[in-house]
């Protein structure tokens, strides 16, 4: 319990800066703008849905996030430090689940119960504290990753306490929901139904494989049930994916990065990269490719000793050779070998560095055997546990608000297009044209056909009222079916600038681009009612309920453009409609 209460108290020390946060990047979509977590009515829906629903599609499975959104927006609307709280909450628990888990694995394991106390608690302390997890417990979209862990863990820790029971079968149940809990958390909380397996194959115990197959087998059958009834989305991919025979090379480097990272963690930032762009031949892209291929020799080398130390461990510390395979089967999917949205992120390492640093520990506490040798470990752990927790501290207020956010990451190298795209648009909306430009040249420069960034300079110049560059920058995203919609939206905008005369039938076809766009909707509904064609709004409205039914915006709308039409029946039912759809309508 002092334990326990220790790793609360500290991660609360460490964290506390993020409950004076706002909303950053992602959390903008998956809090102020997504319409299914606005009512408890609207729960089963958020389990028939991809995350983002009013953003760029996404093929994210996670209704137990959405759930927690929904909570948290009943309970306290759009405040942004409850969110922050949930997260730090969430994050304490896990490493509490973590602290448990690794006290049962190392009974399980006959290690000497004063050594397994030590292990745990140092091994929990380092993994709670570490600035790794930032991206997990101070950004509100992140905490699919705590959700999963923490699901995860506490499958884990049943699993080993099902090991050492004649009878299990409950610990086995137990184990079946909390595994398809992590699963709904987020898709990596699968790698967890393969590492219960793992430690029942390792510890031989045959009569396990049934029920612990029975409950990976109502996890997957009710994942995947769960998941078919989701719509499917088209993702768009901004840049292929790395050839097959990169990927390797990819790999190496993101684990020399991530090792790196863990011993001492400097320059932490979101949106890493560690592939080669063909930014030209100039000393700069020379020295990162110089940089990069160094970053493969180390990651081979990381790689190597990794694979010399799991060996030594399989015939003389099994616990260790046990933690290791774990770490190993928990990474695999995030290595580098496989292709997602990015090819390397600080917060994919969150659970394999808990089995790593639960075998750094164990290994040390196995080789010492002085007292002076334990006092001088100790004294390094706590030494090195402190410098994480301060890290940690100051890496928080890179969360501070959208512009802090940015701008550090930017500083930190994480000078990505997306990143540059993203202040160039808060500049923009601030009014200052040139620093806009000058963020968003940087991103056109690395990536010449980002939409996003053709979109913004676009923006830009219609500001200027440069007409003829703003509409060079749309015809080039015109060619993008990711910026089509919006680009047929700000052509019929300069139409309107221009002319004097707002183009509806393009507004209307922008909006009906797939995927359709409530923005761009609720903008040609309101060129309509400008217009006088208010009736028309209405029958549009109409026609968007039957499909996106829980939106309760579409029901206010209606209720409005009812109203002015004399309608007043129908636009109270329309009102009641859209606070059924949000329990805070009124408050807005």
């Amino acid at each position: 319990m002092i334990i326990c209460g220790v790793l609360v108290t500290l991660i609360f020390a460490a964290h506390a800066p993020a409950l004076r946060a706002t909303f950053v990047w992602d959390d903008t979509a998956l809090v102020l703008r997504d319409p299914l977590i606005r009512s408890w009515r609207l729960i089963p829906e958020g389990f028939q849905r991809f995350l983002f629903v009013d953003a760029t599609p996404s093929n994210f499975y996670r209704p137990v996030q959405r759930l927690s959104y929904t909570l948290e927006y009943w309970a306290f609307a759009f405040r942004p430090a409850p969110y922050h709280l949930t997260n730090i909450l969430l994050h304490a628990a896990t490493a509490i689940a973590l602290f448990i888990f690794a006290l049962a694995f190392l009974r399980l394991y006959q290690v000497d119960e004063r050594k397994s106390l030590g292990v745990a608690a140092v091994a929990s302390l380092a993994w709670a504290l570490h600035p790794l997890h930032s991206g997990v417990v101070d950004y509100v979209a992140g905490r699919a990753d705590s959700l999963a862990a923490l699901f995860g863990f506490t499958a884990l820790y049943f699993t080993v306490r099902a090991l050492d029971r004649e009878s299990a079968w409950k610990f086995y149940a137990v184990t079946g929901f909390a595994l398809l809990a992590s699963a709904l958390s987020k898709e990596s909380g699968l790698i967890f139904s393969a590492l219960a397996i793992t430690l029942i194959l390792l510890r031989k115990n045959w009569k396990g494989i049934v029920p612990i197959g029975v409950a990976i087998a109502f996890v997957l059958t009710i994942y995947v049930t769960l998941r078919n009834q989701v719509l499917p989305v088209d993702v768009p991919r901004l840049s292929p994916p790395a050839p097959a025979l990169v990927r390797p090379i990819i790999a190496a480097r993101a684990l020399a990065e991530y090792a790196g990272l863990l011993i001492a963690p400097a320059n932490l930032h979101m949106d890493r990269d560690v592939e080669n762009h063909p930014w030209g031949f100039n000393p700069v892209s020379l020295t990162t490719g110089a940089w990069r291929e160094l970053e493969t020799l180390a990651g081979l080398i990381v790689f190597g000793v990794l694979l010399w130390w799991a060996g030594r461990a399989h015939k003389r510390e099994p616990a260790i050779f046990a933690l290791l395979l774990c770490a190993g089967i928990s990474y695999l999917p995030v290595c580098g070998l496989f292709s997602f949205n990015a090819n390397i992120a600080e917060h994919w390492v969150y659970v394999p560095l808990a089995f790593i640093l639960l075998a750094v520990a164990l290994q040390v506490a196995l080789i010492v055997r002085t007292r002076t040798t334990f006092f001088s470990a100790m004294t390094l752990a706590a030494l090195w546990i402190a410098f994480l927790g301060v890290r940690t501290f100051y890496r928080v207020q890179d969360w501070q608000d959208p512009r802090t956010f940015f701008t550090r990451t930017i500083a930190a190298g994480g000078d990505s297009a997306r990143m540059l795209i993203n202040l160039g648009g808060l500049e923009l909306s601030g009014g200052h044209l040139e620093q806009a430009e000058m963020f968003l040249q940087r991103a056109l420069a690395k990536n010449p056909e980002q939409p996003f960034a053709l979109l913004n300079l676009a923006a830009v110049a219609m500001k200027r009222n440069d007409l003829p560059t703003a509409q060079c920058f749309l015809e080039r995203a015109q060619r993008n079916p990711l910026s089509l919609a919006q680009a047929e939206e700000m052509l019929a905008l300069m139409q309107q600038k221009e002319k004097g005369q707002i183009d509806l039938s393009r507004l209307h076809m922008a909006s009906r681009k797939d995927p359709p766009s409530w923005s761009i909707m609720r903008r040609y509904l309101a060129a309509l009612s400008i217009t006088g064609q208010t009736k028309k709004a209405v029958a549009e409205l109409q026609t968007l309920l039957k499909t996106e039914w829980y939106r309760a915006e579409s029901w206010q709308l209606l209720s409005e453009y009812l109203t002015r039409l004399g309608q007043a029946d129908e636009a109270t039912k329309a009102l009641a409609q859209a606070r059924a759809f949000d329990v805070h309508l009124n408050n807005h």
